[in-house]
């Protein structure tokens, strides 16, 4: 056998074999075995693999089966982008943009996920086109924005499906279209992110390019409310208190507008006493077991 196609042979096999154990780390990762992810890991990121350099900065990042050390993981990181792992471009911006580890740089966030999306992450080209859209690290531009979202949500991102929606919704570099807007929050919806359920029940509680239907909002701000969104939370909780579409109820109002206290503490708190001051203690009680209770679907 000819001596180039044998070390052509070896690196196959050696390269197959890298692979399933790439495959097996990453399996009891997600299974949560992590000492046996890490053990797998570890001498395949300091070998050179730069799947394994990912995931061993994911480790460090969350602290699962390591100390947590963002700097480790940025480390691990870097080396993985360096030999162009695209996701791992995308989390050295998203490093960036939140000035976690690194201080912050929106221009150098822009730079990592513009190599990412070039590699075609889609992740990374909804990131970008945040950043275009806010006009963060580049000068704002609604149409790169648009493209990126476009780009992004062919590739299945349903976030990036809702920021579109957002710029039919508002008209931002597009003309202002509700119907098209409700079309992808629906899909986004439908498609599972909750969100956009909160969204969608918007567009039918104002009667924006459909037909008022408060019945129906109340279905999608349920959907998304019981996801854990807040806003949708907030406003079950407000319809229950005035009976808006919905038979009143102040044990209901409470119970939501309790839960959206967590990510919407002044808008919800004032409406929650007023709702608190028409309750008995005992209906207090129960309805705060329930909220306690409470695990978003």
């Amino acid at each position: 056998m000819p001596r180039r196609i044998a070390v052509f042979l070896v690196l196959m096999f050696l390269s197959s074999g890298a692979q399933a154990d790439i495959g097996a780390a990453v399996t009891a990762y997600k299974a949560g075995a992590y000492e046996n992810a890490l053990k797998s890991f570890t001498p395949l990121a300091e070998s050179g693999d730069a799947a394994a350099q990912y995931w061993l900065g994911l480790m460090y990042d969350a602290g699962k089966g390591v100390p947590r050390d963002g700097k480790a993981a940025l480390a691990w990181f870097r080396k993985a982008s360096d030999q162009g792992h695209a996701e791992a471009k995308r989390v050295i911006g998203i490093f960036y943009e939140e000035g976690k580890v690194v201080g912050k740089s929106y221009a150098w966030a822009v730079k990592f996920y513009a190599e990412a999306a070039k590699l075609g992450n889609a992740k990374a080209q909804r990131n970008l086109g945040g950043l275009y859209q806010d006009g963060l690290g580049v000068r704002a531009n609604l149409n790169t924005a648009f493209d990126l979202y476009t780009k992004s949500a062919a590739a299945g991102n349903l976030k990036a499906k809702r920021n579109l929606a957002y710029l039919y919704y508002f008209g931002a570099g597009v003309r202002r279209d509700y119907i098209k807007a409700g079309q992808l929050f629906a899909e986004t919806a439908a498609a599972g992110l909750g969100a956009a359920e909160y969204d969608l029940g918007r567009l039918y509680y104002r009667g924006q390019g459909r037909t008022k239907n408060l019945q129906t909002a109340i279905s999608h701000f349920r959907a998304a409310a019981e996801k854990g969104h807040g806003d949708a939370q907030f406003i079950l909780g407000r319809m229950r208190f005035l009976g808006e579409g919905v038979q009143k109820s102040y044990g209901k109002a409470y119970f939501w507008l309790s839960l959206a206290m967590a990510q919407e503490p002044n808008k919800a708190g004032k409406l929650r006493r007023k709702v608190r001051s028409k309750m008995k203690s005992a209906q207090i009680a129960e309805t705060e077991k329930a909220v306690e209770a409470f695990r978003p679907k």
